[in-house]
């Protein structure tokens, strides 16, 4: 028996060695439990006996799906509950706005009513290999508004906009508080989409696409890194450039290997297998015997690392947060009126979907998890090293770095980018530390993901660089007086692939080192000889640059074990240095004070001691006070 999604056999997106490997898969069913098997057949037997408009079958699906997941027995002559309802609605709602969702609709009824290999095709989906859920996701591009594209090509941009599209509904399904009750009666969003973010998003992902595909081509006609020379971003994907399926898959297995996973493999589940929020009042005590799950949010919640002192936490609501508010991601809290804050440190989490969040979710959601801690913002913390080192030092967890910077040489343009790290910072090492778990990235204009490489002998192994002398003695110091100041990953002591300088104002970036792969990171190189940058004509030549940097913000991320350890070792941390501080105080006071008294250390404070000729009224040797300038 053939499967729905294993395309045409002689298509060229099976040429590649990985494309060969998996549809030699196809013959076999991947399934979950025969409880979730049955479940999903219950589900097709039931939508075979509705008649719906094809705009209306998604939200039909989560209906029965619903129902089904409380009461196996079936959903004839039973009266829908008014919470799956309102689910419905919402999932109505949000998809209206999709420009995919109505080929979505249409795919998804003739998978479902029409094909005889039913459970074996969303059984692949679901527990199978990923590239089931390619085969599915590139039929819907190529339908996409109704057009026909090449058989083995799609544009890159609709592509991309079916799995943002996609994320952005599961982010919506997981959360019911996101919606309310407009003044005309419909179900509205509590907070409004971030429509110029989710745009954003899908042109550097697919920006990011076509990049690779013409390298892989071996053509450059591709504007570099999104940017024009003048700093603005590029119109290349406006053109409908298109890709192959085997170009996007290669590309997704390099870049955004948890892409698929993360929209519509995540979609699929969350429609078959309703979500339990665990807070509807009209579900039975049998509620533990029902296949509705447990899912967590699809993209990270933002907090403040303030969240994480005791007395702060204790004054905060169930579900609240710290308010912040990010250059990157924005705000992390939904506004309300001043006039009905209580006296609560925290607000109610943001709702809206985050883009840009969801990008690092697309490149690993197991290295980065579901609930980030704000370290350091220059713009809240302010603009210092030693405020910088205070934030992060001690902190014994992964560490994500954001730097929003721009050019006064390129007025029309901003880039983002920074660096992952899974290992500690240490301060004033004699030279780079560090694992071989980081990367460096540009999140915006173009995606870029940039790897670490082995060590290989002396070669390599320049990961992380952290280096300064404040409260330290400059005897001390030694060799180390050499070594620049600042933040930095790869490349060499006295040139950082990428470098914070102390002072904080300046990230300087290059596009070749030995520790990680190559790849330019912030504006392309320009023929204008006044910018700062330098090509060099040989095999290993890199360009390189300096950007004002905007904003700076370190995020605590990784999943919660790995949160916990690190803020126990912050706290740890902060606690010997502020005993070694006060103890220091302390003994160098008394000594101080003993030399004085001494004569070791030579003050006019007690010089009057030597002065006085010990009769009662004090008055000085003759001459004494001319002496001794008095």
């Amino acid at each position: 028996m053939g499967n729905a999604f294993c395309g045409d056999p002689s298509s060229p997106a099976q040429a590649n060695s990985h494309g060969a490997a998996d549809r030699a898969q196809c013959t076999h069913v991947s399934s979950g439990t025969d409880v979730e098997s049955n479940h999903l057949l219950r589900v097709q037997r039931s939508l075979s006996q509705e008649e719906t408009a094809p705009t209306k079958f998604v939200s039909l699906i989560w209906k029965h799906a619903h129902q089904l997941a409380l009461d196996p027995k079936g959903t004839e002559g039973r009266e829908v509950p008014q919470w799956i309802t309102r689910r419905c609605l919402q999932l109505e709602t949000i998809s209206d706005s999709s420009s995919t969702f109505v080929s979505l609709n249409c795919l998804l009824r003739r998978k479902i009513l029409a094909a005889d290999d039913f459970l074996e095709c969303f059984s692949n989906v679901l527990w199978g290999n990923h590239m089931y859920a390619l085969d599915f996701a590139w039929e819907v591009c190529k339908c996409d508004g109704g057009d026909t594209h090449s058989k083995d090509s799609v544009p890159a941009r609709d592509v991309i906009r079916f799995f943002v599209q996609t994320a952005v509904m599961v982010h919506y399904m997981l959360l019911d508080h996101a919606f309310e009750v407009a003044d005309n009666g419909a179900l509205a969003l509590r907070e409004p989409r971030n429509l110029i973010g989710e745009h954003n998003t899908v042109q550097s992902l697919a920006t990011s696409l076509l990049e690779y595909a013409e390298r892989t081509r071996g053509i450059n006609t591709f504007e570099y890194g999104g940017h024009n020379d003048s700093g603005a971003k590029t119109g290349s994907i406006e053109n409908d450039a298109s890709v192959t399926k085997r170009e996007f898959t290669e590309w997704q297995r390099k870049v955004v290997p948890d892409l698929l996973h993360n929209s519509i493999v995540h979609f699929i589940q969350v429609l078959f297998f309703p979500p339990d929020m665990g807070d509807q009042s009209s579900l039975s005590n049998e509620r533990h015997g029902t296949l509705l799950r447990r899912y967590s949010r699809l993209v990270p919640i933002l907090h403040s690392s303030q969240e994480k002192v005791p007395r702060i936490a204790s004054r905060l609501k169930g579900g609240d947060v710290v308010p912040i508010t990010s250059a990157v991601f924005g705000k992390n809290y939904v506004e309300i009126e001043e006039n009905t804050r209580d006296d609560s440190v925290g607000c109610a989490a943001k709702t809206v979907f985050s883009p840009p969040m969801f990008v690092f979710t697309t490149l690993s959601a197991s290295k980065f998890g579901n609930e980030w801690y704000r370290l350091f913002s220059g713009t809240e913390d302010g603009w210092t090293f030693n405020q910088l080192e205070h934030s992060i030092l001690g902190y014994q967890g992964p560490t994500l770095i954001i730097i929003q910077t721009s050019s006064k040489h390129h007025p029309n343009g901003s880039v983002t980018f920074g660096a992952y790290t899974a290992s500690k910072w240490e301060k004033n090492k004699k030279d780079f530390f560090g694992s071989a778990d980081c990367f460096l990235f540009q999140l915006e204009p173009t995606l870029r993901v940039l790897k670490s490489l082995p060590k290989m002998g002396t070669r390599g192994g320049h990961y992380m660089y952290f280096h300064s002398t404040t409260n330290v003695v400059s005897s001390s110091l030694g060799k180390k007086d050499e070594m620049i100041e600042g933040l930095g990953f790869g490349g060499a002591i006295r040139k950082p692939r990428l470098f914070i300088d102390r002072t904080l104002e300046e990230c300087h970036v290059s596009s070749h080192d030995t520790s990680f792969e190559e790849g330019q990171l912030g504006f392309p190189p320009s023929s204008d000889p006044i910018i700062s940058y330098t090509s060099l004509p040989n095999p290993n030549s890199s360009s390189s640059s300096s950007l004002h940097i905007d904003s700076l913000e370190i995020y605590a991320v990784g999943d919660d074990d790995a949160i916990r350890r690190g803020f126990q070792a912050l706290t740890q941390y902060r606690e010997i240095a502020d005993a070694n501080l006060k103890n220091s105080r302390t003994v160098d006071k008394a000594a101080f004070m003993g030399d004085l008294r001494s004569g070791v250390i030579e003050s006019k404070a007690f010089a009057h001691l030597g002065q006085v000729d010990g009769r009662a009224n004090g008055a000085l040797k003759e001459g004494d006070g001319k002496a001794n300038g008095l």
